[in-house]
């Protein structure tokens, strides 16, 4: 096993596998118990393609993408020096598109976890004027408060609804189509009607 891991050039690879593999491994692990920002090192080095989108800190050069590279370049690269008897330059320059095709999977989900947290993030005010469906009966106005479901920046959220108003004397039931009149944002509660 040693021999299959330093033996020859094979450190060339082992070293960076080893590096890369160690550094995400203790990222996810300070992760779980919560030692968020523990290895946080700032090297200005971020390539930034569009810095106004979420994600944009998880650049090219960031040090999570630079890990990966290592990951994908050593483990692969080993993989193909040893096994594949394509010689140590193909096995660097499979390596090499192993590591970027990593380190750009890497970013590119870190980038799309944080696009789908940002869109999570909206307005009690962007509901107004939106139609949603019941998800728990809204009583006649004054009889206490339902619950609606919206889609929101292509997002599902759920709001706490009333009613009020002449109209309002019967219960909205479940499933029905409701506009959304108003919106509170001091109690977080949405005023419906039925959606005709």
């Amino acid at each position: 096993m040693m021999n299959i891991l330093f033996g020859d050039l094979a450190p060339w690879f082992t070293a960076p596998a080893l590096l890369g593999t160690g550094f995400l491994f203790i990222q996810l692990v300070l992760g779980e118990l919560g030692g968020d920002g523990a290895l946080d090192i700032d090297l200005d080095l971020d390539v930034e393609l569009d810095g106004d989108h979420p994600g944009a800190e998880f650049g090219l050069l960031s040090i999570q993408s630079i890990s990966a590279f290592f990951l994908g370049y050593g483990w692969i690269g080993l993989a193909a020096y040893r096994f594949l008897n394509v010689g140590f330059t193909g096995a660097a320059l499979i390596g090499v598109a192993a590591g970027v095709g990593v380190a750009w999977m890497m970013v590119w989900l870190l980038r799309s976890f944080l696009k789908l947290q940002n869109n999570t993030n909206v307005s009690i005010h962007q509901a107004v004027g939106l139609v949603g469906e019941v998800y728990v009966t809204v009583p006649p106005a004054g009889e206490g408060r339902g619950e609606i479901i919206l889609v929101i920046n292509n997002s599902q959220h759920n709001y706490f609804a009333i009613q009020e108003g002449e109209n309002s004397n019967e219960a909205i039931p479940t499933h029905t189509r409701v506009k959304v009149r108003s919106a509170d944002t001091a109690s977080n509660i949405i005023v419906v009607e039925p959606s005709y």
